[in-house]
């Protein structure tokens, strides 16, 4: 239970370290990115992903931690 608490730390600072890497595109990372990174499988990276504040794009398999701006339909 300690070593998974302190796995899972470590993978969350990983994270926040490739969404925060000025290399990345516009911000963003792709998913299978994150996942090979952290070497944890999807469901892993996606509900560390959430814990850390990380929003996924809308259109693609991506992730950031920058906020989405939302466009508006209303004109």
């Amino acid at each position: 239970m300690v070593w998974t608490a302190i796995r899972e730390w470590q993978q969350k600072r990983k994270l926040r370290e490739m969404l925060n890497d000025p290399r990345s595109t516009k911000g963003f990372r792709s998913i299978g990115q994150l996942e090979k990174g952290i070497a944890a499988d999807r469901p892993t990276t996606e509900r560390l992903l959430a814990m850390i504040g990380a929003t996924k794009s809308q259109t693609a398999e991506e992730w950031t931690l920058k906020p989405l701006r939302v466009i508006s339909s209303e004109a």
